[in-house]
């Protein structure tokens, strides 16, 4: 249930995403500005209505849930993607009394998520939806709003299939504690205690309504929203379930033992014949040089077959990581499929906006930035200047993505360029904190970018100025990248910085690869150190790890 509950969280959050990544892109449309702040008259006002009827229009065809609506404050004027929703005098329709509406005019926010959004002609029912304040920049008053909505029936789609569709229900509580969602309202009725259900609901646990109806619960929190997911499953229901599990664990241990005891008799029977030829395995594989570090000490052959088992963990799990190089490398080069789809809906926006040196621009960044992830020559390696240059390719595309919200600052020393690296180092980095940090913002974004000589050695700094990183999840994430016997749990961190670290540290030695430091609410900042290579010195390393 915990996991079917989080991901039904995790997949409204990414809905949400697309909401507020629609809202942005439209509020930044010359045609929807004009419209907003009304200057146009006669025909020009005329060009004006159509093409941005069209832009939302044509976003509709591509996500045909959602619905987009521009409010114009001055004019009590409603454009929406949906014909029916066009309105020319919405005083008329009520829509100032709406519950909604007086929410966005009462909010000291600029962007509102919203539960009970209701269509101003077409429907009555309430729909989710993202709302942006648009303001004079003059007078800093707010002229109008933009609205992406989704129908509620997104969240009926996600609970079926569930634990909790036809034993239980799920309830979603706004950042208010009022219901904004509630996938069986009949079983709840109208006596819902929800200000003592809010008090009492933790992570997980229990919870009783009313007489016979014991629940086991679930509750996640939305990260783009900020509300409480809690799924219920029917605690009689649930303990059936884990009873037949148990039984399920309890037959296959049974044959297991079974299993165990016949091969455990075949083996006594076999064992003592193959065991000099093991050792002496083991021993042709010590001249080798791999060396042994267990403190384990027994008197007979099989201590000594133990001892010399255990001399080698530490170098086989080192040529482990070795042999999975071309799986690592295969890993870091893939493009982020959410990029790759963003990048090209604003390729699509700009050409619709027949902003072609914009599309020129951003197709040759693009097929920059492959020709970097085929490597033709099957090298690892590559000069400072072509990763710094792959960085760069990125974030001019993300910047033409989030236009003014990003900044980013380059710190350079030229004398580096010139030097080897491994590649795809800094790009991972740059992407994770636009992913953990940007995309968590309101404000605006900044990114600072440096690279230069700290003595014999080169540092690449990478800082933003984020939201960071709680002290506690800090302390756990350095533990997961710096952790060599793999006894460190992932922890939601992704492989990203642990992979590059292993890299490095695996290319340069101790000293080198990655430290993060972070405060909560003020910046993130991660070090890239690798020793000063040349190009005959890099290929020499490479081909040394390799025959490893």
């Amino acid at each position: 249930m915990d996991n079917q509950a989080k991901q039904t969280v995790n997949v409204f959050d990414q809905y949400m995403d697309i909401l507020r990544n629609t809202v942005m892109t439209v509020s930044r449309e010359d045609n929807v500005k004009a419209l907003i702040s009304g200057d146009n008259e006669g025909y020009k006002a005329y060009l004006v209505y159509r093409d941005s009827y069209t832009y939302i229009k044509n976003i509709h065809e591509f996500y045909d849930w959602m619905n987009i609506y521009i409010i114009v404050k001055d004019k009590n004027y409603i454009m929406s993607s949906n014909p029916r929703d066009v309105v020319t005098d919405y005083d008329k329709k009520g829509i100032p009394e709406m519950r909604w509406y007086k929410y966005l005019e009462d909010g000291v926010k600029e962007t509102h998520i919203m539960s009970d959004f209701i269509p101003p002609v077409s429907s009555n029912r309430e729909q989710f939806a993202y709302a942006l304040n648009i303001r004079n920049i003059y007078k800093w008053d707010i002229e109008g709003y933009i609205i992406a909505t989704i129908d509620k029936n997104v969240l009926d789609d996600l609970v079926r299939g569930t634990s909790f569709e036809k034993n239980g229900f799920m309830l979603v509580l706004n950042d208010n504690g009022q219901v904004a969602y509630n996938s069986d309202p009949s079983i709840l009725g109208d006596d819902l205690p929800i200000e003592q259900l809010s008090n009492q609901i933790k992570d997980s646990g229990n919870y009783a309504f009313g007489i016979n109806k014991d629940f086991y619960y679930s509750s996640w929190k939305s990260r783009t929203s900020g509300w409480n997911f809690i799924a219920f499953a029917d605690k009689k229901y649930a303990e059936k379930e884990v009873l037949d599990f148990q039984l399920l664990v309890f037959s296959i241990l049974i044959v297991a033992i079974l299993l165990l005891i016949i091969v455990a008799r075949f083996v006594s029977d076999t064992y003592s014949k193959p065991i000099k030829q093991i050792l002496r395995f083991i021993h042709d594989i010590e001249k080798k040089e791999f060396a042994g570090q267990i403190d384990l000490e027994l008197e007979d052959e099989m201590g000594d077959l133990i001892n010399s088992f255990n001399a080698m963990i530490a170098s086989v799990r080192q040529n482990q990581v070795l042999k999975k190089k071309a799986e690592i490398d295969a890993l870091q080069k893939q493009i982020n499929p959410h990029f790759l789809f963003n990048t090209f809906q604003s390729i699509k926006a700009l050409a619709q906006q027949n902003d072609s040196r914009s599309v020129i621009m951003m197709i040759e960044k693009l097929s920059d930035m492959f020709h970097y992830n085929m490597n033709r020559d099957k090298s690892p390696m590559t000069e400072i200047r072509y990763e710094i240059e792959h960085v760069r390719n990125y974030l001019d595309i993300q910047r033409v993505r989030y236009g003014n919200r990003m900044e980013v600052f380059y710190d350079i020393d030229d004398r580096i360029l010139p030097y080897w690296t491994l590649k795809f180092i800094l790009q991972p980095i740059v992407e994770n904190s636009i992913s953990h940090s940007m995309e968590q913002m309101s404000g605006g974004y900044r990114l600072d970018i440096r690279g230069g000589f700290d003595g014999d050695d080169i540092v690449f700094v990478i800082r933003d100025n984020g939201v960071g990183i709680p002290e506690e999840k800090l302390i756990k994430l350095r533990e997961y990248i710096y952790d060599k016997s793999g006894t460190v749990e992932n922890d939601n961190f992704g492989i990203g910085l642990r992979n590059i670290h292993e890299r490095l540290y695996l290319l340069y030695g101790d000293g080198y690869g990655l430290t993060v430091d972070s405060v909560l609410g003020r910046y993130t900042e991660i070090c890239v150190r690798i020793s000063k290579m040349d190009r005959k010195e890099a290929m020499q390393s490479v081909n040394y790890i390799d025959r490893g």
